[in-house]
């Protein structure tokens, strides 16, 4: 390259730095003023909001503490009117609506008693089998032990309990929550403890248990 070719090239770059600045500051400038305006146009938003809401609250308080007057004239033609009507001798003024915020009288609404009845129908009728807990082992032995009920709330008047062993009564319903099964044949079996009414029907039921009765074997020797 020659040494004529030389500032012709460095004129032609500051050019072009010089016209990438102009540009880049020109997209600052405009980035700026986008944003201006959209702060600008938030900020309006704002106060005209704020402006109606204030508009809103002094046409309520007004209007709440307007008062309305009723006149009558000579020919019994009735007026309503916001202002108060000159005086007359022939016209009679009654004022409809005063200014009290709160007119209306409170209501008393009556609370029936809550009843014996009331209260039985809302307590929960829940059961469950507390003992043996379900899969429980029983250990080895005549296939003797005790069957424990547990409720939420107590038996009410004619209500009693029922324990079901493999789903059949065992003996009669009664009030007690305590069972003793005697004999019980080895392997599983499954307990469950029914609330009925006092019309015999089932008011609840627990969840069925499983237990495992273990019981010794006889061995009887081989015929010869």
């Amino acid at each position: 390259m020659s040494q004529q070719e030389k500032p012709a090239t460095h004129c032609g770059l500051f050019f072009r730095f010089e016209f990438y600045e102009k540009t880049r500051l020109g997209v600052i400038c405009t980035e700026t003023v986008q944003k201006l305006e959209r702060t600008m146009r938030n900020a309006r938003k704002i106060v005209k909001f704020w402006t109606l809401m204030s508009l809103a609250f002094s046409v309520t308080a007004l209007t709440a503490n307007a008062q309305i007057y009723e006149s009558v004239d000579e020919n019994g033609v009735v007026t309503f009117s916001d202002t108060p009507p000159s005086p007359s001798a022939n016209t009679q003024t009654t004022i409809v609506k005063s200014n009290a915020t709160n007119s209306i009288p409170a209501i008393e609404v009556p609370v029936a008693a809550a009843t014996s009845e009331t209260i039985t129908a809302l307590t929960p009728r829940t059961i469950a089998v507390s003992s043996p807990k379900d899969n429980a082992t029983i250990s080895m032995g005549a296939g003797i032990f005790d069957v424990t009920a547990e409720l939420a709330s107590p038996l009410a008047e004619g209500e009693q309990l029922a324990l079901y062993l493999d789903g059949t009564l065992v003996n009669t319903p009664q009030t007690s929550n305590v069972w003793t099964l005697s004999y019980v044949l080895r392997g599983p079996h499954t307990l469950q403890v029914r609330r009925l009414s006092s019309s015999g029907e089932t008011a609840s039921e627990s969840e069925v248990n499983t237990v495992f009765v273990l019981r010794p074997s006889v061995l009887k020797a081989a015929p010869r």
